[in-house]
């Protein structure tokens, strides 16, 4: 009898080790999906949208060097909006919102994501881009003719603006479109009701996250930092279907902060759904933060 049920225990064991195992392999794909996004599009400067732009280079406050291009504003050239890459785009994907800023007549800023720099380099959801973000920044305070900096930055990049900003002072105005307010509510979901075993396989991702990230990812909130931003300008932009992280945000920013919430918008489709609203919010945000309005 106690034979048997040894055996049984032991079976028993070896069921749950095997779940387990199963359980953090699956998760390691997914987080493998998530993070080994590999850099997309071309390094193309805004000379292609028909305005100047020099090619240059800085580092990371990582060390790794990035790419990007500096266009000087045809009105305002001592006003710098730096275009922070969101995902794993180049430089191309950085190209429509820089030609709104660079229409509006500010100098802009555009650079690789990560992952474009260093194959060796993975996508981070915006917590190691809030580094390259701020060696950008590093970049812009030894330029001569920069005397401010605004920051604006969609999905990861809008992260990335978030957990930046809080820390560099010289960011004067920021716009950040799609980040989430906090990675672990993102990937555990808690106001919705799941099984049991996706609650575990979630807890799961969110471990093995942490350990890639090199951080336990309830550390990548910026809802818990979006205050410090204040009083500089904040401007948030969401999608009606992606609001429990825009609302979040927006109740836990202070004075200066307002939120856009584009009806019918879906994650990164606001130029598509309010074009002409899009280009003027983001064109007179920058404006009025820098009082530079006609």
């Amino acid at each position: 009898m106690n034979r048997r049920a040894g055996l049984l225990a032991a079976a028993v064991l070896g069921i749950v080790a095997a779940v387990v195992m199963v359980t953090f392999a699956l998760a390691w794909i997914y987080s493998s999906a998530l993070l080994g996004a590999p850099c997309v599009g071309p390094l193309d400067g805004l000379d292609t949208r028909g305005y100047p732009a020099e090619a240059v280079s800085f580092p990371s406050r990582e060390g790794h060097t990035l790419r990007g291009w500096y266009s000087v504003g045809s009105e305002h050239p001592e006003i710098v909006i730096i275009v922070v890459p969101g995902g794993a785009g180049n430089t191309w994907a950085a190209l429509n919102d820089a030609a709104i800023f660079a229409e509006a007549g500010f100098s802009t800023l555009i650079y690789e994501h990560r992952t474009c720099a260093d194959p060796d380099l993975h996508m981070t959801t915006g917590y190691r881009e809030a580094e390259d973000l701020l060696g950008a920044v590093d970049y812009l305070r030894d330029r001569d003719g920069v005397d401010h900096i605004g920051v604006s930055g969609f999905s990861v990049g809008g992260t990335a603006a978030l957990l930046a900003a809080p820390e560099e002072p010289a960011i004067e105005a920021v716009i950040a479109m799609g980040g989430f307010a906090s990675l672990a509510h993102d990937i555990r979901d808690p106001q919705r009701d799941l099984s049991v075993p996706d609650r575990i396989f979630r807890e799961a991702v969110a471990s093995v996250l942490s350990l890639r990230l090199g951080t336990p990812v309830r550390h990548v909130a910026p809802v818990t930092t979006v205050d410090e931003i204040a009083p500089r300008p904040l401007l948030l932009v969401y999608g009606e279907y992606e609001m429990h992280s825009g609302g979040r945000l927006y109740e836990a920013a202070g004075p200066g902060s307002d939120l856009w919430m584009v009806p019918g918008a879906t994650h990164g489709a606001y130029p598509v759904v309010a074009p002409e609203e899009y280009s003027e919010r983001l064109s007179s945000f920058m404006q009025d933060a820098f009082a530079v309005n006609d």
